[in-house]
């Protein structure tokens, strides 16, 4: 069984997940590409690397790419979406600036269960009268 991961770990991934999507999967991902993207030392990359390498979530030898595992990935993917999900709705319904809101959409979607996500993803899409906006096929 699985170690839960901190919040941390989970942006780590997040941030790992996003940066697959930006290169479309096919360029390698360095520890430099992650502390410039979130904004940390190299070394406090790596400490967070060695971490979720000893946990499973990424495939990472010593001064090599990064690549997330299937758990790895999903976790990334599904923090992703609920982070996107919070800052649509703190942006594009209630005004909230957007750096204030990419800051407590990080917040959020870490709290949240699953199931109350889905939820709230449902009841966004309904508010907003479109079948998906969030470019994910509805459950």
């Amino acid at each position: 069984m699985k170690q839960e991961i901190t919040p941390i770990l989970e942006n780590y991934l997040e941030s790992i997940y996003n940066l697959e999507v930006e290169k479309n999967f096919k360029e390698a991902i360095r520890i430099t590409d992650i502390a410039d993207l979130v904004g940390r030392s190299k070394a406090s990359v790596n400490t967070a690397i060695k971490t979720l390498s000893k946990l499973g979530y990424i495939n990472h030898e010593h001064y090599g790419d990064i690549e997330l595992t299937e758990s790895g990935r999903a976790i990334g993917k599904d923090i992703a979406e609920r982070h996107a999900i919070f800052y649509y709705f703190l942006t594009n319904i209630l005004g909230v600036e957007e750096k204030r809101a990419d800051e407590e959409a990080c917040l959020i979607e870490h709290t949240m269960s699953r199931d109350t996500v889905h939820k709230f993803k449902e009841f966004l899409c309904t508010y907003c009268k479109k079948e998906n906006i969030f470019n994910n096929k509805k459950s």
